[in-house]
């Protein structure tokens, strides 16, 4: 029987960092994930020479990061750099103004209140002197916040908090546009004191950081600092059950076998850990009510392409009209079947973060992302991938003859890869719980759960943030809790 001090479920980025920060207080580690590497929906994939993310992923902020606190941590930064590009073509915009014409927009990463900056909004989206100083207002407003005035923002919605700085119709746009891309949810729930966070983030730290190697990489050197540490890093192996005994987690069933732990780590999402892998018994019954009705994110689906020329002229481009945005009338219309006449569209292409991703200079790699159900059996993902290649149509005439191989992906790809479906509708989720109101801050699932022993990590539990940033957030804080409780 193999015995170890933690054994953590998943090493997506919650579960790789928490193991890494763990293995580093000196606890012996099992890190298990039941895909072929570390990274979770980020993990990076080696294909005929070429290196790519499943899913696309997102580094805010660039500079100043939980990222960079992990690494600093672990002493890995050599291991795992960062870019931070400085050029001008970081962050990219395409954006279909009402005269049906497409304005495009490129700026470097750190470009928040620049001249070059104010000159792009004025042409782009008609901005005027009021409109610039809405926006100012917006951001002066996040960047001021305290602890407390961001605790009383998380039970008001960011469509109303932004719609009370005065932002006229496009900047409206660009911005809920923006939030969609990276929460994952629907603009007039998504809590107003995420918002705030990721704005002041990103006017003090900005966007665009990347892994070198592919985003997925710090992930990956995590999960080898474990092992280095003593530990283990099991790949294709599955969790089959926590094994509860006198009232605790005391370990993990896999394929293989019994794991012994006196703590059980759950990357796995909460409400598969609670409901399947734990089951409903150890746990009060009010608080498996509170987890059946936890929201999902919503889901992503498109295009992993791989193109002999380079078509996309910067590292993360959303492409969005007055129309694109969502909330949740405008998806529950998409549900429907009835589109905005530009979907809500983001395109990554980390070559232009990393060139060494491709084994031939000038070829790029790309991926696309519309947002969708997260029902795996949802059909809205074959629709969504239709409507995108439309609008790249529009936006690049002829990119389809640099294209060279075209990988579709949906949300039972990712509930496959990551996320088990363990109840109807849900699974395919793109980041997790949903960061609405009533989810987030003190109304966030905590990440002991009642079960002593048992840990959530991730984005389902104790961090706030975008994405993998929340996820990595998380970490730090359960490992405090894990040795807190430990000794």
């Amino acid at each position: 029987m193999e015995s170890h001090d933690v054994v953590v479920i998943g090493a997506g980025y919650g579960g790789a960092s928490v193991a890494g920060l763990l293995a580093h207080a000196g606890y012996r580690v099992a890190l298990i994930d039941k895909t072929p590497r570390a990274g979770g929906k980020t993990q990076t994939l080696p294909r005929k020479g070429y290196r790519y993310e499943m899913f696309g992923a997102v580094g805010i902020p660039a500079t100043g990061s939980r990222f960079h606190e992990l690494v600093d941590t672990l002493g890995i930064a050599e291991r795992a750099p960062f870019l931070i590009p400085e050029g001008d073509n970081v962050a990219g915009i395409r954006y279909k103004a009402t005269s049906g014409e497409w304005r495009a927009m490129s700026s470097p990463a750190h470009q928040t209140g620049s001249d070059t900056e104010i000159a792009n909004l004025r042409r782009v989206f008609g901005a005027t002197d009021a409109d610039l100083e809405a926006m100012a207002s917006m951001f002066m407003t996040a960047l001021a916040l305290q602890p407390a005035d961001v605790e009383a923002l998380d039970e008001i919605g960011s469509l109303d908090w932004l719609r009370g700085f005065g932002l006229s119709t496009p900047l409206l746009s660009q911005w809920c546009a923006i939030l969609n891309m990276l929460f994952v949810v629907p603009v007039d729930r998504l809590a107003a004191s995420e918002t705030a966070l990721i704005l002041a983030q990103m006017a003090t730290g900005g966007t665009g950081r990347y892994h070198v190697g592919g985003y997925g990489r710090v992930a990956e050197v995590c999960a080898d600092y474990v092992v280095e540490q003593g530990g283990t890093f099991t790949t294709s192996r599955r969790v089959r059950r926590v094994v509860v005994d006198g009232g605790r987690a005391v370990g993990v069933e896999t394929d293989d076998g019994f794991l012994a732990a006196r703590a059980v780590v759950s990357n796995a999402g909460i409400q598969p850990t609670v409901l399947a892998l734990t089951g409903e018994t150890h746990f009060p019954a009010d608080y498996v009510a509170r987890v059946r009705e936890l929201e999902p994110s919503w889901a992503i689906a498109g295009v992993r392409y791989v193109l002999d020329a380079e078509v996309f002229d910067a590292a993360l481009i959303p492409v969005f009209s007055d129309q694109s945005w969502l909330d949740d009338e405008r998806f529950a219309a998409m549900e429907r079947g009835e589109w905005p006449d530009v979907p809500m569209l983001a395109v990554d292409v980390p070559t232009v973060f990393d060139p060494s991703l491709t084994p031939v200079p000038g070829h790029q790699v790309a991926v696309t992302q519309v947002f969708t159900s997260p029902d795996p059996r949802s059909p809205m993902a074959d629709e969504a991938i239709r409507r995108s290649e439309l609008v790249l149509d529009e936006v690049w005439p002829g990119w389809r003859v640099h294209v060279i191989r075209r990988e579709p992906y949906g949300a039972r790809h990712i509930s496959r890869m990551t996320r088990d479906a363990t109840l109807p509708g849900v699974g395919g989720e793109a980041v997790g719980l949903a960061q609405v109101v009533g989810q987030v801050g003190t109304s966030k699932p905590d990440p002991r759960t009642p079960l002593p022993g048992l840990y959530l990590v991730g984005c389902d539990a104790g961090g706030r943030g975008a994405g993998t940033h929340q996820a990595v957030d998380s970490a730090f804080h359960v490992a405090g809790m894990v040795r807190e409780d430990l000794g």
